[in-house]
């Protein structure tokens, strides 16, 4: 199959055609999974702020990892301004090259993303592929960073906010396009899906994966939805609608 390079500031990149080649045909199914405590044991952002702050990027790493902690707090809560938060974690890299984030990205996956990832998750997601479906990544974590991840695991495509660049291709420390949060994450789909030819998606069964109350959006859209080491909120809801709990944390 083939995922258009760009919509409405949500990037959807190819890294795989494993569900297509399976069957010989298109999919006619897809499974959507979100990253950080889905797939992820843990939160790729935070994460991503520990490693640069033990580059020398961040002059005041203990004042910075304290407000991840809060904006956390917040995003449990489902309070949190995303606007200001992305903000916040670009900031260390407003200035810097593409090429120069992208080799310590690279780094940071191999070694600090890979050893977190949950088996149970991505094999999950390996079977979706096995079963001739398509695959694909939506987080709210930004794109340079959920797009190297996605494709490590084998999905065929990721979802999430993109970074602003300048016109010499240096991070601004701004995010640009669809928001991949809460309503966002289903605003960015149905953007990917009108990308399509008419009737391209038509009929097809879908699965969706989160931890998050705040994917709920999403899950209530998909035919299948299940909650993968849930929040409170999101157990709670998903016991009372009779949705598979799922458990990948060792």
């Amino acid at each position: 199959m083939s995922f258009p390079d760009d919509i409405t500031g949500a990037l959807v990149l190819v890294t795989s055609s494993a569900s297509s080649s399976v069957t010989g045909h298109p999919p006619a199914a897809l499974a959507i999974f979100d990253l950080d405590d889905t797939l992820l044991d843990g939160d790729c952002t935070q994460l991503w702020l520990e490693w640069i702050i033990a580059c020398g990027w961040v002059e005041d790493g203990e004042a910075m990892i304290r407000q991840m902690h809060e904006h956390d707090r917040q995003y449990h809560a489902g309070t949190l301004d995303m606007a200001a938060h992305l903000r916040f974690t670009l900031s260390p890299l407003q200035g810097r090259t593409r090429d120069e984030v992208r080799a310590q990205v690279e780094a940071f996956v191999e070694r600090a993303v890979r050893p977190r990832l949950m088996a149970g998750g991505v094999e999950r997601l390996h079977q979706h592929a096995r079963d001739g479906h398509a695959t694909l990544v939506i987080s709210a974590s930004m794109h340079h960073l959920v797009e190297p991840i996605a494709r490590a695991i084998g999905a065929e495509g990721a979802l999430a906010t993109l970074p602003e660049f300048d016109s010499d291709g240096r991070f601004t420390g701004e995010p640009t396009g669809i928001f991949t949060y809460q309503h966002g994450k289903l605003e960015a789909f149905e953007a990917w899906l009108a990308s399509h030819e008419t009737g391209f998606a038509e009929g097809w069964e879908t699965w969706g994966y989160s931890d998050s109350f705040n994917d709920l959006p999403l899950l209530e859209f998909v035919d299948h939805p299940h909650a993968t080491q849930p929040d409170a909120r999101l157990r709670e809801t998903a016991k009372m609608r009779g949705w598979p709990i799922l458990e990948w944390r060792s």
